[in-house]
């Protein structure tokens, strides 16, 4: 009879995403987003942190381009 050997998972840490600085992610606007760098630039305004995950920059500038004008 032939023995199954389970073996544990080892654990794995989950990832995380690279983040860039701002002036990386101004650089590459075009490229990353489809959007202007000053679109970025305005959607950062008001943010106080230096590094973002692409992620996160596109959620920010999502969040702006849903603002409405008054």
């Amino acid at each position: 009879m032939s023995e199954v050997k389970m073996m544990a998972k080892k654990d794995v840490p989950a990832e995380e995403p690279c983040k860039y600085p701002r002036e990386e992610l101004l650089a590459n606007t075009e490229a990353l987003f489809n959007c202007k760098p000053e679109v970025l630039l305005a959607a950062l305004t008001g943010d106080a942190r230096t590094v973002y995950t692409v992620a996160e920059a596109s959620g920010l500038i999502d969040n702006f381009n849903q603002r409405s004008v008054i």
